[in-house]
This record gives C-alpha cells, sequence and structure tokens, in this order.
C-alpha cells in the first residue's frame, strides 16, 4: 500500500505534464494554422477579388475564400476572428486578396484592407441623365435611383442655402419641372449641380455615397469661387442662376482662356435686354445635344428656348466645371463683343457689332466648305 501511495504523485506529475505538452503542441499546432502562409495561387495568378456583400456574414466570406483558392480551411479564420471578438466586422466591398497569406493576414485584409477603388470620370458639359448612365455602368446601381436621390440632394441644398434666393423661387421653379416632366422634357433638381470630376469610389458605392459627393463638390465650388475673388456679375441673382450661365459658357466654351469672354457675351447681352439666343439651351430643350440644329428648332415652345424667351433659361443645361463657374461669376468686363462664332478650329471669333458678326460667320461658313471638300476628296 505504501509503495502505491508513492507512486500516485508521480503519476500525476506524469500525466499533468504530458497534458501541458498536449496543449502546447496543439497550441503551436493551431498558431501555426492562424499565422502561417496560404495556398498558392494558380499558375500565374498571385491575386483574387473577392466580393463582401451587404449582409455577407464571416462564415459565408469563408466559404467564398476557400472557394477563391485563398485558404484551406474555413474554420480556422472563424475561430480567430471570434477569438480576437473581429467576427461581425464585416466591410462590403471588393477586396485584392493575395495568395499565400495567412488567415490571420486574410481576416486584416477583410476588416481594414481598403477595398479595390473603381475610378470614374464625369467629362464637364455632360447633363445628369448623362452622368447618371456613366455612373450606372461603371458603379452597378440603376440610373434611376440615383437620379432620384441626387434630385432629392439638389432640392434639400438648394432649400437649405437659398440657391434660387428668397420667397416663391423655389417652388415656383420645382414647379416647373414637374410640369416639363408632364410634357415628357426630361428635366432634374440636380443639373448643374453635379460636380464634373475624375473620382475613385470603393467598388460597391451606392447612389447614395455617390450622389452626395457629387453634389457636395460642387456646392463647394461654388463657396470657392465666392471667397476667391468673390462675385462679380451683378446680372445674377442667386448662385442657381451663376450655375445655369456656367453651364451655357461650359457647352460654348473649347479652350479654357475664352471662357471669361463667352460669359461676357452674354453678360452684356443680359445687361441690354437681349435674348441670350445659345443654340445649346435650344439643343438641351430637344434633346439635340451635340446635333445639328436647323431653323425650326428654334421655334420650340420651351422655357429653355433662349431665341423665344429672354434671360437666363430656367435652371442649368449641364455641368459646369469650375472654370466655367469662376468665367460665369467674373466675366472679362474689358470685353464689348455681344456676339461670337466659331473659328473653324478651337476658338471663336467675338464681334461687337451684327455687322461684325455677320462677316465672321460668312468666313466661319466659307472655311467648313472648304473643309468638307476637302474631306470628301476634292480639290
Amino acid at each position: 500500500m505504501a509503495t502505491s501511495r508513492s507512486l500516485l504523485p508521480t503519476l500525476l506529475r506524469w500525466l499533468l505534464l504530458t497534458l501541458v505538452l498536449l496543449v502546447l503542441v496543439a497550441g503551436a499546432g493551431a498558431w501555426r494554422a492562424w499565422t502561417g502562409p496560404g495556398p498558392e495561387g494558380p499558375p500565374g495568378q498571385d491575386h483574387a477579388l473577392v466580393r463582401i456583400r451587404p449582409g455577407m456574414t464571416l462564415s459565408a466570406a469563408a466559404d467564398t475564400l476557400v472557394q477563391r483558392g485563398l485558404l484551406s480551411r474555413g474554420r480556422v479564420l472563424l475561430a480567430g476572428a471570434r477569438l480576437k471578438g473581429q467576427d461581425r466586422s464585416l466591410r462590403t466591398g471588393l477586396y485584392r486578396l493575395d495568395y499565400g497569406m495567412s488567415p490571420r493576414d486574410l481576416l486584416d485584409g477583410l476588416l481594414t484592407g481598403l477595398p479595390v477603388q473603381v475610378k470614374v470620370t464625369l467629362p464637364e458639359g455632360l447633363n445628369a441623365g448623362e452622368m447618371a448612365d456613366l455612373l450606372a455602368g461603371q458603379m452597378g446601381f440603376r440610373a434611376s435611383r440615383f437620379l432620384a436621390i441626387a434630385d432629392s440632394l439638389a432640392l434639400e441644398a438648394a432649400e437649405e442655402r437659398h440657391m434660387l434666393g428668397h420667397g416663391r423661387a423655389l417652388a415656383d421653379h420645382d414647379s416647373l419641372l414637374c410640369a416639363m416632366d408632364r410634357k415628357g422634357w426630361t428635366a432634374h433638381w440636380c443639373e448643374g449641380y453635379l460636380a464634373p470630376d475624375t473620382y475613385h469610389f470603393a467598388e460597391g458605392s451606392g447612389p447614395e455615397v455617390v450622389a452626395g459627393l457629387l453634389v457636395q463638390t460642387q456646392l463647394a465650388r461654388l463657396d470657392s469661387v465666392m471667397v476667391d475673388g468673390g462675385w462679380q456679375n451683378p446680372y445674377l441673382h442667386n448662385p442657381h442662376q451663376l450655375l445655369t450661365l456656367a453651364s451655357v459658357v461650359e457647352a460654348e466654351a473649347r479652350r479654357d482662356d475664352e471662357r471669361a469672354r463667352i460669359a461676357a457675351v452674354y453678360t452684356n447681352r443680359l445687361a441690354k435686354g437681349w435674348r441670350l439666343e445659345a443654340d445649346p439651351t435650344v439643343a438641351y430643350a430637344l434633346g439635340k445635344k451635340g446635333q445639328r440644329l436647323f431653323y425650326k428648332d428654334l421655334e420650340v415652345d420651351s422655357p429653355y428656348n433662349t431665341y423665344r424667351f429672354a434671360g437666363l433659361p430656367p435652371g442649368p443645361i449641364g455641368a459646369p466645371g469650375f472654370l466655367s463657374i469662376q468665367a460665369a461669376a467674373r466675366p472679362d468686363t474689358t470685353c464689348r463683343a455681344m456676339f461670337f462664332v466659331s473659328d473653324g478650329q478651337d476658338g471663336h471669333v467675338f464681334s461687337r457689332t451684327a455687322r461684325e458678326h455677320e462677316k465672321a460667320v460668312r468666313s466661319f461658313r466659307q472655311l467648313r466648305s472648304h473643309q468638307r471638300r476637302q474631306g470628301s476628296g476634292g480639290s
């Protein structure tokens, strides 16, 4: 009996030691599985793109990683995430993950890494519908949804910032847009309020994020123009009119050094009470942007037809860039021209009198006729 009792402590020590060793070995194995390299990728492929969709669970994400060959065992990633308390922290987006990453690094990539960025370029002069279509094609949301959100944001900004001044101007403009819509003419509150630029959006960004950034960027540009030299055009009475004239300048200008002069011509016409007679406003009313206009087009019964109605059109006809906003706010005060016409290249000929303008128009037509003959192989 004494011998049996003396062996018991020794046996317990051996059992305890064995248990400790087993725990250490298991722990080392788990640590290697957690921090060790993951599977190699297919030949010639060093990374894979993994999309985390809204509401996706970590378990579903782990299954996706296994399916893409980035992870051998999903339970390793799940166990590590739970131990770290990060099993509910996934962010929506498209992620670039390298083959050979450990489960720990894969989890960090999904939780703290930057999603793949989508580069979207919105050129100056696009109208709201064109912008929506371009964004929808690259971001994956519906153009109609984007426009609805952008219209709401622009209307909210116009109301809060008194973009159309005080009184009933905002309600009247809203009624006008609704009436135009009922007649089949597409008109949007966000027209002109979406800033053209090159943007980098996280893949999967929704229309709320994108529309919000475009509207805020354009409002910031308006603020910048107000601060940097102030507003010097006495014939524009509110920021909405500034965007409107800027959009016309944007549609006409081909060279940056002419924007202030083009703005001056229209400002000079406003000063004299003339009609603006701006072709791009008619093209906007008819949906004929970039197309040839005919004399019958100039008779269209639209408030955007500046050949029939005096003053500025009711709102912007496209998205003006910063330089056009700047030109509309501060037109060239030394320019006394009342007319301009293309010079057949990338600029314009500016004239003070109708006679001078008619001569410039004849010269442009002769040059265009000559260019057409050359293009058709004539001598």
